[in-house]
């Protein structure tokens, strides 16, 4: 079910949650921006035109008014679920107002089986795995800032609800990294019908709503 002013969803390979506050017509163009990008990025990686998923996903959100800073890369913490290991590194460098919403959508999705085995056949491709988790802030009326936080790997066997470690996948070689990224509503406005329509036409079967 897909509702683009709820507080939290999965977006294809994302999580997207909110900090209370954002308007939900903001909440509506983070949805669709983050679909777009990801279908388009999907794409290109499919096609061979980039090596680099997150590079090309970056540029992307650089086209459609997002301020995108070099990421961080990341040490590997301690054993943990992925969505666990994903929402401490977010608390740890950019704070408790990001981590929260996040935690909050992480425990939603777990209760939710369509929005998990969504994002697992998003996520996986063939033996790898690729995935974000997106808390977002507001910072004035018209930029919001997300917590981007990318994770690339590779799977021996692939498992069901890896996020929350029910599944039996076992990751390998995996890499993380983290920026803080400002979207400007007003730059983002020329694009808004475009996106829409696109996300509309081809990704909304992407979107699944989370129930906080």
């Amino acid at each position: 079910m897909t509702n683009f002013d709820s507080q939290a969803a999965v977006v294809g390979a994302s999580v997207v949650a909110f900090a209370a506050g954002l308007p939900a017509t903001h909440r509506e163009d983070v949805y669709m921006i983050t679909a777009y990008a990801q279908q388009a990025t999907r794409a290109a990686v499919n096609d061979g035109l980039s090596g680099s998923w997150f590079d090309y996903y970056r540029k992307q959100l650089q086209f459609l008014g997002w301020d995108v800073p070099k990421p961080q890369r990341l040490s590997p913490l301690a054993d943990d679920a992925l969505g666990s290991q994903g929402a401490r590194q977010i608390q740890l460098k950019l704070g408790e107002s990001y981590a929260s919403p996040m935690r909050s959508a992480l425990g939603a999705m777990e209760r939710d089986a369509q929005a998990i085995a969504l994002f697992d056949d998003i996520a996986y491709t063939a033996e790898a795995g690729v995935f974000q988790m997106i808390p977002c802030v507001m910072d004035g009326p018209n930029k919001v800032v997300l917590g981007l936080y990318h994770r690339e790997f590779r799977v021996s066997r692939r498992g069901s609800g890896f996020l929350f470690g029910k599944g039996a996948a076992q990751v390998h070689d995996s890499t993380e990294q983290i920026a803080s990224v400002t979207l400007n509503l007003l730059h983002y406005a020329g694009f808004r019908e475009r996106v829409k329509k696109s996300v509309l036409s081809h990704s909304l079967k992407y979107i699944n709503s989370l129930h906080l």
